[in-house]
């Protein structure tokens, strides 16, 4: 076929197909009541047969074991999120973080709208029965049809978050008016404009924008959805559970390729494949390192450095996900037989590690959980350190779960003065450190789950001993 016959052809079907006159038999065009302006475009439900709308085949759920019971957790979710509301005496929130997005809304698109790219946003009014979400362009039509639970799916007036900068100032302005009336539209329906409305968001245009259209704006949005997801549901933490086992699948792999002459981008690269492999994802996540470089740790993705008889060697699997749920997790190995002074380093981080979680139970708080570890100064003179400011990511114990950092977080220099409560349910990643300048050295860390007694270890790759791998 030449060229322009091709072409004449292609544009006829697409003629056909954009044309309401002759629409094909097998895609009828919608023709139900719709809003003319983007801020009151509401995506309607669609006839499944007539529109034959289906689902893709779903993964890890089975049905002879209940596993995650992804409706349970949503309405759980929603209702940490209304206590929330209402202990902040707040009417309702709007979020364009995507995480506090997903766990309001049981929603999620591609990695580039994250993390408040103004490109999605979600409303919350604590006397709606579901939020409501507005979805970039066309996803939406996906949206309102995978997600029932969901009040309304709008259209988002792309405007905010990182997505207003970069439209010039006078487009901001612009997109500004149409998003603040959207919202305000939308809080007048739930007869909740004259109530308090909580951003997770501070962008002064928007903000300046509510308040000329007389709604009172809260910054308490962010602090607010923190405290909605620290305890986590049984069904989170088998999402966490299940990233724990991804994890360990990642550690197995480092094994199996910890040869000489392996570079660490290739390892990282495997372990990227085997998290997609499993079901999970990597969200700016996954880090390795080896020999003296580990010490004091670069904390980078990783390097082309080859490894080398002798090496030292961990990895950190962190940001792998199932479900939104992120892990944390490193270990250590060796390529060959560790000497002494690593073998005694590892063993003072292990006990370092275990002597802090051997405290955590409900009733406890982070100061107890701080106070196992040394003073950074006494065990980091070697690298510098001379206050705990310094040693920001090391020894320290953090919230996880959408995110790799939540509420709440044990470090020295702040939970010694300042205590923090540990409840049952919350979820943690906790990390030790400790090595030898021009040698290497040992990082570990455990995720674990606050239960009524005590807690349980979610990471199970083996942590008494360094991982000796053989050249």
């Amino acid at each position: 076929m030449k060229a322009e016959e091709y072409e004449k052809m292609a544009k006829g079907a697409y003629d056909r197909y954009i044309s309401k006159k002759v629409p094909p038999k097998d895609r009828p065009i919608y023709e139900g009541p719709l809003a003319d302006t983007p801020m009151a475009f509401e995506y309607p439900v669609l006839e499944w047969d007539k529109y034959a709308y289906h689902k893709g085949c779903q993964t890890q759920a089975v049905d002879w074991d209940e596993n995650v019971n992804y409706e349970r957790m949503r309405n759980y979710r929603l209702g940490r999120t209304r206590e929330q509301l209402n202990a902040f005496k707040i009417g309702a929130i709007l979020s364009v973080n995507e995480w506090n997005t997903r766990y309001i809304s049981g929603t999620w698109t591609p990695h580039w709208t994250t993390p408040s790219s103004g490109l999605r946003y979600c409303l919350f009014a604590g006397n709606a029965k579901g939020p409501i979400v507005y979805e970039n362009a066309e996803i939406g039509y996906h949206t309102r049809q995978m997600c029932p639970w969901l009040d309304k799916v709008k259209v988002a007036i792309t405007g905010t978050g990182w997505s207003s900068i970069i439209i010039g100032s006078t487009a901001q302005k612009q997109q500004r008016d149409k998003f603040v009336k959207q919202i305000v539209d939308d809080l007048k329906s739930y007869g909740m404009d004259k109530e308090p409305l909580a951003l997770d968001f501070a962008d002064p245009g928007i903000i300046e924008g509510f308040k000329n259209a007389g709604i009172k704006v809260s910054l308490a949005g962010q602090e607010l959805m923190f405290h909605a997801r620290k305890i986590k549901n049984r069904d989170e933490v088998e999402c966490l559970r299940i990233a724990a086992a991804i994890g360990d699948a990642e550690f197995q792999a480092v094994k199996d390729m910890l040869k000489p002459g392996v570079r660490e981008n290739e390892i990282v690269g495997t372990m990227h494949k085997v998290a997609y492999d499993l079901g999970g994802e990597v969200y700016s996540g996954i880090f390795c390192t080896s020999g003296e470089f580990s010490w004091p740790n670069p904390r980078e993705t990783c390097a082309n450095r080859i490894v080398r008889p002798g090496d030292m060697f961990y990895a950190d699997t962190y940001n792998t996900a199932y479900m939104g749920y992120k892990t944390c997790y490193y270990r250590t190995f060796c390529l060959g037989k560790p000497t002494q002074r690593i073998i005694d380093d590892y063993a003072r981080a292990r006990d370092w590690l275990y002597a802090s979680i051997d405290v955590i139970k409900p009733g406890m708080t982070t100061k107890e959980v701080a106070e196992k570890w040394p003073s950074s100064p006494d065990v980091w003179s070697d690298i510098l350190i001379k206050h705990e400011d310094q040693t920001a990511g090391s020894n320290w114990m953090h919230g996880i779960g959408l995110t790799l950092y939540e509420l709440p977080l044990a470090w020295r220099e702040v939970s010694l003065d300042n205590p923090l409560p540990l409840e049952r349910g919350m979820t943690f990643a906790i990390e030790t450190q400790l090595g030898t300048i021009g040698v290497g050295a040992s990082r570990i860390e455990e995720m674990i789950h606050i239960t009524e007694t005590g807690t349980e270890i979610l990471t199970k790759w083996p942590i008494g001993e360094i991982t000796i791998v053989e050249p």
